[in-house]
């Protein structure tokens, strides 16, 4: 008889062992990623940190090595049905996804003290019919830099905060320094094309898919930056490919005074000038100052079981916690993302130290949504671009290009609209 209590003991213990051996194994979040360089170094340094501090969750970072690989594989993988838990969605893709099911709103995840933290500007293209899908994680927005020496010695005390501000300026600018000097490019890229559209009060498509490149608004703002051009007072970049330093080597050499760019050029900024500059908002016009949001967000796939759902919302709030966002948003000058970062002494002194990052943070008070030009024309960076140097550099019919553009991109709406892949 005591054997065979003995038995039943030893059976029992093996049983709770095993119980204790199963309940310890952590929850495996898989999570795809389009980061490559330092922002992947970054992310993955956040993930290895938190793999060590607990041992309930492991997170697994596949880096794919670009938006359009990540966009491409999560929609093999759903068709497939099987997705990974997490993505870094990028900020034009989360509707998508919406549309396609592939998402879980974050008021499933998330609790509403924590999604009330993220800053408002940062979740307008994050929010479909009013349920946010997705919160940031790096995200950049659009400016221009000044070189403030450049400015002084021209005998300007300002920077431009309105389009009939930088007009002026740039006649001044002109008239102090000569003719080798240009106070701004005439050339900007889809992301910069964007914001000083919409500071113009130019729609360049309805939400709902109907092109407006031929708006007057639009066609005003082209004459405009024309008109500046061709009176010497906007250099036209020597190339519209590369990085900032083949764009751009006339600002870098002191040559010329401000430049449209994204604030994720910050970083560069801090090494390779060496002069007094400054992160300026894009002037305001009749459109008033607007800016959209860029960058990477973290959302919670369809696929995610209760149980992963849990790992998901310990990692998120993790990574996004105030102290992980003072690190991300003093190592990249990216957005932080959580307005009670702001309330950390290491944030407080590092702002202070960098005055620009003031302008950052105020200017999303003016964030607005992407357009759905952005969002539905994968080729909209490389026609953007060909169409500013037909219209500006090469002069061509302002009325007849823009209509050129207008239908090229109200056919692609269409067709998307028949095969249901259109992104509202």
């Amino acid at each position: 008889m005591m054997k065979r209590i003995l038995g039943i003991l030893l059976v029992l213990a093996l049983m709770l062992s095993m119980v204790a051996v199963a309940q310890a194994e952590p929850v495996q979040i898989v999570i795809w990623s389009p980061l490559t360089g330092a922002k992947a170094e970054t992310f993955d340094a956040l993930v290895a940190d938190f793999n060590a501090s607990q041992s309930d969750v492991l997170v697994n970072v596949v880096h794919q090595g670009g938006y359009d690989i990540v966009r491409q594989k999560m929609a093999a993988a759903f068709n497939a049905q099987n997705m990974p838990q997490m993505v870094l969605a990028d900020y034009i893709d989360v509707p998508l996804y919406v549309q396609r099911n592939m998402l879980l709103p974050m008021t499933n995840v998330l609790s509403e003290e924590v999604l009330n933290d993220f800053f408002p500007g940062m979740l307008v293209d994050l929010t479909v019919d009013g349920t946010v899908y997705a919160v940031p994680y790096n995200r950049t927005t659009q400016g221009f830099i000044v070189n403030n020496d450049l400015l002084k010695e021209a005998g300007i005390d300002r920077v431009a905060s309105t389009w009939d501000e930088f007009y002026e300026d740039a006649v001044k600018f002109k008239e102090a320094m000569g003719e080798d000097y240009y106070y701004s490019y005439a050339y900007f890229n889809q992301y910069i094309f964007e914001a000083i559209a919409m500071s113009f009060g130019c729609t360049i498509a309805t939400s709902d898919g109907t092109a407006m490149m031929t708006e007057d608004k639009m066609v005003d703002m082209f004459k405009f930056f024309r008109k500046m051009y061709e009176e010497g007072l906007l250099a036209m970049v020597p190339t519209t490919s590369g990085g900032f330093s083949d764009q751009h080597s006339t600002f870098l050499e002191g040559k010329v005074a401000t430049v449209f760019q994204s604030s994720s050029f910050i970083p560069s900024a801090e090494t390779l000038l060496d002069c007094d500059w400054s992160f300026e908002y894009v002037p305001a016009g009749e459109g008033g100052n607007a800016v959209t949001i860029g960058g990477t967000n973290l959302a919670v796939t369809s696929v995610a079981t209760e149980e992963e759902q849990a790992a998901c919302k310990t990692f998120i709030e993790y990574v996004t916690s105030p102290e992980n966002c003072a690190k991300v948003f003093i190592e990249t000058a990216n957005l932080p993302v959580r307005q009670s970062v702001l309330e950390l002494d290491t944030v407080k002194e590092y702002m202070a130290a960098n005055p620009f990052t003031e302008n950052l943070l105020s200017q999303l008070d003016f964030a607005r949504n992407a357009s759905c030009v952005t969002k539905n024309i994968g080729s909209c960076f490389t026609s953007v671009s060909d169409m500013v140097v037909r219209l500006i550099y090469n002069g061509e019919d302002i009325e007849a290009t823009l209509e050129e553009y207008n239908e090229m991109f109200q056919d692609e709406f269409d067709e998307k609209k028949l095969d249901e892949s259109f992104i509202y």
